[in-house]
């Protein structure tokens, strides 16, 4: 065989490429899985951290906000960040790897997901009757009961049903049918969040206020609740790949200040 034919014929694995966030939030969960980290303990200021680890501010950033997002710190504003206290161990290291595998397409669902709801927001406020209303404040309550007896099945299933309460107060039979369509797919993602420490407080206010917001018809209100509940976790999504940070014309930040 012919130095020519063997170039052709070889064929080479890519390098597996961790991206930067994620080691750093490896490291600093295997302090704390080994107690050198306690709960209650204070991390290190952004600027000591990033001189240790050798890395830019906007890494060390990403990897808080990961550990933030998966329960494992609490970053309290004008203080630091602080090792979280855990009473149970929590699903951070499979929803991880799961979103490490399954995040680029569950991104492109969540982009599909919050135009849909963006613009039902705006069409419930118009067209909402007192039935609409009714109808989501009982799935708001169905969904924190079965928060309350443990039921993931039963949760996921009544968060489902929370969200398409407000696709259906736009009263738009398109819209309703292209968000059914995307339930399936987002099945499994809910699951993996909704299982997350803390998860209650961290999705269950946004289901208040996306109620609270649509019962006084201000669009505005219902649009910064849905971008509130869906963009931290769309940024996670993505971080979780190693894609770029949200591309500006996504900014949900920015999407958010448009609407206040």
């Amino acid at each position: 065989m012919s130095a020519e034919q063997t170039r052709e014929s070889a064929r080479y694995e890519p390098l597996a490429r961790t991206p930067l966030p994620d080691v750093i939030a490896e490291q600093l969960l295997a302090e704390i899985d080994s107690g050198a980290l306690r709960p209650g303990d204070q991390l290190p200021s952004e600027p000591e951290l990033a001189r240790q680890f050798q890395v830019g501010r906007s890494s060390l950033r990403e990897a808080i906000r990961k550990l933030h997002t998966l329960g494992v710190v609490e970053v309290v504003r004008g203080r630091g960040t602080f090792v979280r206290h855990r009473t149970e161990p929590e699903p951070t290291p499979q929803f991880a790897r799961w979103s490490a595998t399954e995040g680029p397409a569950i991104a492109e669902v969540l982009e599909v997901r919050i135009g849909l709801e963006l613009a039902a927001a705006g069409l419930a406020c118009v067209r909402a009757n007192q039935a609409d209303i009714d109808a989501m404040a009982a799935r708001c309550r169905e969904h924190e009961a079965a928060r309350r007896k443990g039921d993931l099945d039963v949760l996921v299933g009544t968060d489902e049903l929370v969200h398409e309460s407000l696709i259906r107060a736009a009263h738009n039979d398109l819209l309703l049918q292209m968000y059914l369509a995307l339930v399936p797919q987002m099945a499994e993602f809910r699951a993996h969040t909704l299982a997350l420490g803390r998860a209650d407080e961290r999705f269950d206010p946004h289901h208040r206020a996306m109620l609270a917001a649509l019962a006084k018809r201000d669009p505005a209100g219902v649009r910064r609740a849905v971008v509130h509940h869906i963009g931290a976790l769309y940024g996670e999504v993505r971080a979780a790949t190693g894609q770029e940070p949200v591309p500006e014309m996504l900014d949900f930040g920015t999407i958010l200040g448009s609407f206040t």
